[in-house]
Order: C-alpha cells, then structure tokens, then sequence
C-alpha cells in the first residue's frame, strides 16, 4: 500500500512537472523569437529538454514499479539511474553550446532585445519555475524519490535562468536611465554565457550520483555502514568460519549478496541457516527497504 501511494505522488508530481514544461516551453520559444533574446531561448530550449526528460521520468515511474517478469528477471529498478544519467547528459550539453552561442554574439558585438515584453516573461517564468520546483523537493523528500528529486533540480535550474534573466532585463532599464545604453546589447549573450556555466553545476551532481549506481558503485553512506555493522555482529555471535558480501544501490532498489562460509554441516542445518536470513531481513529492513536480498552458506572458500 506504501509503494502504491509513493508512486501515485510521483505520477502526480511529474505530470505537473510535464504541464508545467509545455506552458513555459510555448512560452520561452514564442517570446525568446518575438523579443529577439537568445537568455529566454535558451530558457524556453530548457524547458522543452525537460518536457521530454520529464515524459521520460513519467515511464520510467511507471516501469519501475512493475514486478520482474522474464525479460527483465531482476527488475526494472536499474532504468531509474540510467534515465538520470541521460538526463544530466541533455542539460550539461545544452549549457555548453548556450555557453559557446553566448560568447560567440559577444564577440560579434551583441544585439538589441524587446525590453517590455521580454520583462513580462521572465516574471511569468521565475514564478512558475520555483512554484514547481518547491512542490516537487516536497514530495521527493517525503516519498524518498530519486526520480522527481532530479526533475525538480531541473526546476531549480530552470528557476535560477529565469530569476537572472530578470535581474539582467532590470540591470539593462537602469543602464538606460544612467545613460549607458550602448552596453545594453552586450547584456543578454553575457546572460546566456553566465547562466549556462552557473546551470550546469547541478546535472553534474546528478551525473556522479547517478553514474556510481550504474556502475554499481557500493554506496559509501550510513546504510553501508549499518550492513557492514550487523552482518560482523551476526558473524560473532554466531559463529561464521568467515563471510563475504557485496552491495550495491540502483536507483530506489538495494542488492545484498552475503557469502557465510560453515564448516560443520551438522550445526548448520537449512532451518538454522533460514533463521539466519530471517534475522538479516529484520535487522535491515527498515534501512534497505525494497532490497533484493540473497544469502548463501558453503563450506568452500572458493565459493566466497
């Protein structure tokens, strides 16, 4: 029943996300052509990035939370990282080409933009930006979802674009009035170059975080430390010859494989040895949650 409603709130999380997309995508692509600002283009070409990232994110939701079935015996929770991955891919590529077009109109001596309108949109889209983005940190927080913590980082950046598109379309209204109007064409390619360095700061954090689960990486956090904990207290107290084990995170799914080397067949008989796995489950699973979990015991050495 918890997962159900965890993935009800992400669906709903991420359809608002994929509205929001398309208003502010239509948004950015029509003023950015109409006022001649290549800073809300670059906006507008965010937000139809993440339309499809965020329609991406939707199935991914979706497939995630199917049991494994023949073709995928394992299950599906491996898609959820490699879907942050591309993701982070898209928005640190599109930072770099708005960074080069930025500094390429620069050198070409800047252009001039329609300041009115281009105002209008930028108060339009900072508010919708970080409404999204403080609606989505919510419900990834409480329902622990990875999938709608990195759409809303999209938000976050989307939002951080159109707040500084704001403050650069403000900073040109007090150029004119000081009576430096010359430099007002230089003020939007500075605002796409600037921006574009500052956006992609964040899709390379989700890019560590999520290339580490894809290359089954084991997570170095408190939850490590407890296993590593309770499977040597387990050893002691009861007496394993010597144990291995391997673990690993993918997407919202833990992998625990645990190796217990036994030499006396006769004390470890398979009740004693499913009482182990038992206590193993209990002890962790209020930390490791949805975790694909499998205990081997061998007298052989090899086998650990």
């Amino acid at each position: 029943m918890t997962n159900r409603r965890k993935i009800s709130k992400e669906r709903l999380a991420l359809k608002l996300s994929l509205a929001g997309t398309v208003l502010l995508t239509s948004l950015g692509i029509g003023y950015g052509l109409y006022v001649g600002s290549n800073a809300i283009l670059l906006d507008g070409m965010f937000s139809f990035l993440s339309m499809g990232m965020t329609g991406l994110s939707l199935y991914t939701a979706y497939l995630v939370s199917k049991p494994d079935d023949r073709q995928f015996q394992f299950g599906y929770a491996h898609i959820e990282p490699l879907i942050n991955v591309v993701n982070g891919l898209l928005i640190l590529v599109t930072c770099l080409f708005a960074f080069l077009s930025g500094v390429q109109t620069i050198m070409n001596g800047g252009h001039d933009i329609v300041l009115e309108h281009a105002i209008s949109y930028a108060v339009i889209s900072t508010i919708c930006c970080f409404t999204i983005y403080f609606t989505e940190t919510y419900i990834a927080s409480s329902e622990q979802s990875e999938l709608v913590r990195v759409d809303s980082q999209e938000w976050l950046v989307d939002g951080i674009l159109s707040a500084a598109i704001l403050i650069g379309f403000i900073i040109v209204i007090f150029l004119d009035h000081l009576g430096y109007s010359h430099w007002n064409a230089y003020v939007d390619p500075i605002l796409v170059s600037t921006l574009a360095i500052a956006a992609s700061v964040l899709p390379i954090k989700v890019l560590r975080r999520n290339l580490r689960e894809v290359l089954l990486v084991a997570p170095q956090d408190k939850v490590q430390r407890r296993v590593d904990r309770v499977i040597a207290r387990l050893s002691q107290q009861y007496h394993f010859d010597d144990y291995t084990h391997h673990f690993a995170k993918t997407g919202r799914q833990y992998d625990l494989e645990v190796n217990i080397l036994v030499r006396n067949d006769a004390y470890w008989t398979t009740k004693r040895q499913d009482y182990i796995r038992q206590l193993l489950w209990e002890e962790l699973a209020d930390d490791l949650g949805d975790t694909w979990l499998s205990v081997t015991f061998t007298g052989q050495e090899r086998w650990l």
